[in-house]
């Protein structure tokens, strides 16, 4: 079945196609994967034989002003869900974000989600290795890891609304195609204190904000993730900047101060707004 994904701003292009008569339109509706032709003939634009949008469904996209929109099986509607929070997928200039009440869960700034999520995978992905992704998102992580060379990657998500976002992304559709790539739901941390020691070589470690899963910080979880990290295994911890200022600027050093405790060796990663940690031989780790 055909889907098609349009942004405001690209309706917009569609709309002014419309009011001077263009005939045909070049532009992506798969979030700038692809592009392909947009036929305008009658106040209709026609994405192939079976899909077109009126100029009214087209003018709804455009007052959205924020948001992406799907149009399947004859049916337009937003990338979004409403629940006890809620979740939109953001378009930018790559691959597009997801935002949860009001908040955006990538970096954006300076970089761009999938971009920034091959730069953190990177740091410490090897081919071969068997790979924990604690916090799968829109899959990003994951699939930068598989395509580094990873021989296996375990992405766990906790959200099922947050999944329900990325089946809905063009960008995440390697994340649920790849063989490489293992999809586990439930909470990084149950999953992470059910695995054997030593059963990862690579750990990436995405979590939300502190505000939101402040336990993904904590002793504790590090040293879980110390123990099904084999011996001299990296993993690359995201922390963000947060509280940049004032007192909050004990933030990330105290975040490296509990991985020591945990069994790591620590250096910051700053360009990349975290840290690399390796399983050290014991507690006390020193700096790499």
């Amino acid at each position: 079945m055909a889907r098609f994904w349009l942004t405001p701003d690209l309706a917009q292009r569609l709309l002014a196609a419309m009011e001077t008569d263009e005939a045909e339109v070049r532009c992506s509706l798969d979030l700038g994967l692809s592009s392909l032709t947009v036929r305008i003939s009658a106040g209709m634009a026609s994405f192939g034989e079976d899909a077109a949008l009126s100029a009214e469904q087209v003018r709804r996209v455009a007052g959205s002003k924020r948001g992406v929109f799907l149009l399947e099986a004859d049916r337009l509607e937003p990338v979004q869900v409403s629940g006890t929070s809620f979740y939109k997928l953001i378009p930018t200039d790559e691959a597009p974000t997801i935002e949860i009440d009001g908040i955006q869960m990538h970096r954006t700034t300076g970089t761009h989600p999938f971009e920034n999520a091959t730069r953190s995978a990177r740091t410490v992905v090897r081919p071969g290795a068997r790979v924990l992704d604690t916090c799968g998102g829109l899959g990003y992580t994951a699939i930068a890891a598989a395509r580094l060379g990873a021989a296996a990657v375990v992405s766990v998500e906790v959200d099922a609304n947050v999944r329900a976002i990325a089946r809905k992304n063009p960008w995440s559709a390697e994340y649920f195609g790849n063989p490489v790539i293992e999809l586990a739901d439930g909470d990084a941390a149950g999953f992470v204190s059910a695995q054997p020691d030593a059963a990862f070589d690579r750990v990436i470690h995405d979590p939300p904000r502190f505000s939101r899963a402040g336990e993904l910080y904590g002793a504790g979880f590090y040293a879980e993730l110390a123990r099904v990290l084999r011996r001299g295994g990296r993993m690359f911890h995201y922390t963000g900047e947060p509280y940049s200022r004032g007192r909050g600027r004990a933030f990330v050093p105290g975040v490296m101060k509990r991985l020591r405790a945990a069994g790591f060796e620590v250096k910051r990663a700053e360009q990349l707004q975290g840290v690399v940690a390796r399983r050290g031989p014991a507690p006390g780790g020193r700096h790499m």
